[in-house]
């Protein structure tokens, strides 16, 4: 089970609106970790990606393609006037031994 919370907050417009916003609580460790998950997060050059943070939430497992796709739940920050997070799914490149994010893998979940 996983110990990570959602709270949704609205002000009185935004009831009778009935929209709301989300707030995500700050997450524990990485959940389902595995020397796979840790090898494959710890292996990404994370320094040299440009404009998000990622912190890893639960590892899904893995799926051999072309390499090997390790898949995670992360949650994405991306600095603007405030921060800006996420919940994504995204994966892990792994081939030759090297590890890269997979761009195209990311899927915003909340």
């Amino acid at each position: 089970m996983l110990d990570y919370a959602f709270t949704w907050l609205t002000n009185s417009e935004e009831e009778e609106n009935m929209f709301g916003q989300m707030r995500l609580e700050q997450f524990p460790e990485l959940v389902n970790k595995t020397q796979k998950a840790v090898s494959a997060w710890d292996g990404v050059n994370w320094k040299e990606l440009v404009g998000a943070s990622y912190k890893p939430i639960v590892y899904l497992g893995s799926q051999p393609v072309n390499g090997i796709l390790h898949w995670f739940v992360a949650e994405q920050t991306i600095p603007y006037k405030f921060e800006i997070r996420h919940v994504i799914k995204m994966a892990i490149l792994e081939k030759d031994g090297e590890y890269t994010f997979d761009d195209k893998t990311v899927f915003k979940i909340i």
